[in-house]
């Protein structure tokens, strides 16, 4: 099977029943443009709010941020066409030149700014995630049977992704870590720290074919990390093993 093609055949998957999966929704195989990309971020999946409102409506058209399966006139239960998954990747690789979910991106933005001067805005980073739908309940509260469904379907689809030769990626929280760390058997070496006066933070090191591996036990975009991205950057700099890109 092509490399196109492997994208394409997850994309026009049906949404399966009883998997907590947004109605109505594509897959989002990566935000921003994978091709240009030098660095690559890693967390949970997609949030519903790339395609819902607060009040779980699909976001009118002049507020979309991602291509919808209203959008594309099919239902939850029709497999998408190849002209369909071509749409849907559009939007995912366009994704920063319109309106992005900012409040979680552009956090880790000035994070990987800081680190190397890469940007999802600029090309030079892109999002992935382990599961590729968005799904409600958020993933904390999906039950464990449901959540190691959506990890055995789409973990290929990242390693696959994976087979870029990125620069470094980016590991977001201890469940990407340990779920990273298991699937493509990385060996990675933790450095535990202070991270603030009441807090600890671990950092994880190492490489994955030739791609620098950085996790971090953490959520970005916790009440923890708040305001810290530079901090957290400053701290894993200083304890690289390796020469910094």
């Amino acid at each position: 099977m092509s490399e196109d093609n492997i994208l394409k055949d997850r994309i026009k998957r049906k949404i399966e029943p009883d998997m907590c999966v947004v109605q109505q929704t594509t897959p989002v195989i990566y935000f921003g443009d994978y091709d240009s990309a030098r660095a690559c971020t890693i967390s949970l999946n997609p949030s519903n709010l790339e395609f819902v409102d607060k009040s779980k409506k699909l976001l009118e058209l002049d507020k979309e941020r991602l291509c919808s399966r209203e959008k594309l006139k099919k239902t939850d239960n029709d497999e998408l066409t190849d002209e369909d998954a071509e749409k849907v990747l559009k939007y995912c690789k366009n994704y920063f030149k319109y309106r992005p979910y900012k409040s979680w991106f552009d956090p880790f933005n000035k994070f990987v700014e800081h680190y190397e001067e890469y940007s999802y805005y600029k090309g030079t980073c892109v999002h992935l995630d382990l599961v590729q739908w968005a799904t409600d309940p958020t993933w904390k509260d999906i039950p464990t049977f449901i959540k190691q469904k959506h990890l055995d379907n789409d973990l290929p689809i990242l390693k696959h992704l994976l087979k870029k030769n990125f620069e470094v990626m980016f590991l977001n929280g201890i469940t990407v870590v340990e779920n990273v760390r298991a699937y493509l058997n990385i060996k990675l070496e933790p450095k535990t720290i202070p991270f603030t006066e009441t807090q600890k933070v671990t950092i994880y090191y190492g490489k994955y074919n030739n791609i620098k591996v950085v996790g971090w036990n953490l959520y970005l975009q916790s009440a923890a990390c708040a305001g810290k991205e530079k901090r957290l950057c400053d701290l894993i700099k200083s304890l690289a093993p390796w020469k910094l890109p």
